[in-house]
This record gives structure tokens, C-alpha cells and sequence, in this order.
């Protein structure tokens, strides 16, 4: 093969990568921001169109999502969302207290103890955010992107790059297997999470290092619960109900 036989090559591969990425990040909008429920077919024809692209790349996106449990395969019908597994659902959540404990020993463990301010200010946009967010979704969009930002910022504090790109995959997934099945929101679920989050914050700036990441661990397993209780009750009619584990059983 000639030099310009490879570089075209290259080209070529470099450009089918950035479609597919365009098309994974497409396919991760829809199923974090529009909740398509499980069991809903995937709309390759429909993104392909509308980003412009051949349905090549976008299968190819597709199949990565598949890999990861968050689609599954029927050859009938193609792709379509996943029924959450509640053993599976369980397991994330083990992981991210695994994760997020780490982290957190890990900062604290720091000599000299570095202050976090990001976490107080995020802290502080949560509480004013919670006030309104039950009346307002885009206050509540809000309040969860601030949820999200908190749990990072926590994690990011550990300085381990790799550690923080495994809980932003993790917590991709978490949030993708609750989409369109969450709780009720009620003023006392969203001021439970603010105050939880004040414990963790409080506590580092108190220098406790015990107390804070016991606070983080009882929030994370109190979501965990709650989350697989609501998950586990029956569901409306035309709403999948979540698989016990991966097999259905």
C-alpha cells in the first residue's frame, strides 16, 4: 500500500470515529433528556437523518450502547431501550460507593487538608435551586445537574483522572437505567438531598474525615434503596417493570 493509500485510509477512519462519536453523544441526549421508557424501539433511521450521516456510524454507536446493557438487541424489531435490572442496578451503585468512598478517603488523607469551596458554592446553588425546582422542571433540570456536578467534584478532589473517568461512565449508566422511573418529587425528597449533601460539606470543613465520608456513604446507600424500592413496585400498564436480574428471573 502506497503513502497516500494510508493516509486516505486514515482520513477516512478518522472521520468514520468522529460520526460514530457525534451519533453516541446524539443517542445519550435522547436517552438522558427525553426518557424514552424500555422497550422502546431506537431510532436509527431518524438519527442518521437528522445528524446528516449514513445509519452506518449511528449502528455503530448503537452497538457500543448495547455493549454496555443500556440497549438491547431483538432481531424482530432492532434495537430498543433496556429493561432495567434491578441486580444490575444494585451493582452500580455498590461500585459508586466504592468509587465515591475512595475518593474521598483519598482526599482527605491529603497533608496539608486542602479546603473544596466548589463543593460549598454547589452546596449553596442546590439549596436556592431546591426551592422552586418542584413547580419549575427547568429548576429541577437544574437541581439535577447540580446533584451531578457535587458527586463529581467529589470525586475529582482524589486527583486520580482515571478513577473520575470511571465514575463519569458509571454514572452514565445509573442515570440512563432511572430515566422516566424516578420517585415522585416532592419538596422532602429534594430538601433530603440537600441536607445530606451539607453533612458531607460540613464535615470536611470541619476537618472530620470519619463523619464526612459516613455522611456520603448513608446518602449514596439511602438513593440506592429508595431507588430499587420505586424501581421494584409494579409498574402502570404499557411501562416495563424491572428485570430481578439479567436473565428475567
Amino acid at each position: 500500500m502506497t503513502q497516500t493509500s494510508t493516509d486516505n485510509l486514515a482520513l477516512v477512519r478518522a472521520r468514520d470515529s468522529n460520526l460514530e462519536d457525534r451519533a453516541h453523544q446524539a443517542i445519550v441526549d435522547w436517552l438522558t433528556s427525553e426518557h424514552p421508557q424500555p422497550g422502546q424501539i431506537v431510532p436509527v433511521r431518524e438519527f442518521a437523518r437528522r445528524l446528516g450521516m449514513s445509519r452506518t456510524p449511528v449502528r455503530s454507536a448503537v452497538g457500543r450502547l448495547h455493549e454496555r446493557g443500556l440497549l438491547s438487541y431483538d432481531p424482530a424489531i432492532g434495537f430498543t431501550v433496556a429493561a432495567p435490572s434491578l441486580s444490575s442496578l444494585y451493582e452500580m451503585f455498590e461500585l459508586r460507593l466504592m468509587i465515591e468512598s475512595h475518593a474521598m478517603r483519598r482526599y482527605t488523607e491529603q497533608a496539608p487538608h486542602v479546603p473544596a469551596p466548589e463543593l460549598r458554592r454547589l452546596l449553596d446553588e442546590a439549596a436556592e435551586l431546591a426551592e422552586g425546582a418542584v413547580d419549575d422542571p427547568a429548576k429541577y433540570m437544574a437541581f439535577r445537574d447540580n446533584d451531578t456536578q457535587f458527586h463529581r467534584a467529589m470525586v475529582d478532589l482524589a486527583g486520580l483522572p482515571r478513577l473520575l473517568a470511571m465514575h463519569d461512565e458509571l454514572h452514565l449508566s445509573i442515570h440512563v437505567t432511572r430515566a422516566g422511573m424516578e420517585a415522585q418529587l416532592t419538596h422532602q425528597r429534594l430538601d433530603t438531598a440537600v441536607s445530606e449533601h451539607r453533612a458531607i460539606v460540613e464535615a470536611l470543613e470541619a476537618n472530620d474525615a470519619a463523619g464526612a465520608r459516613e455522611a456520603l456513604e448513608s446518602h449514596i446507600l439511602r438513593v440506592r434503596d429508595q431507588t430499587i424500592v420505586f424501581m421494584a413496585q409494579p409498574r402502570p400498564s404499557g411501562v416495563a417493570r424491572p428485570l430481578l436480574d439479567g436473565r428475567g428471573r
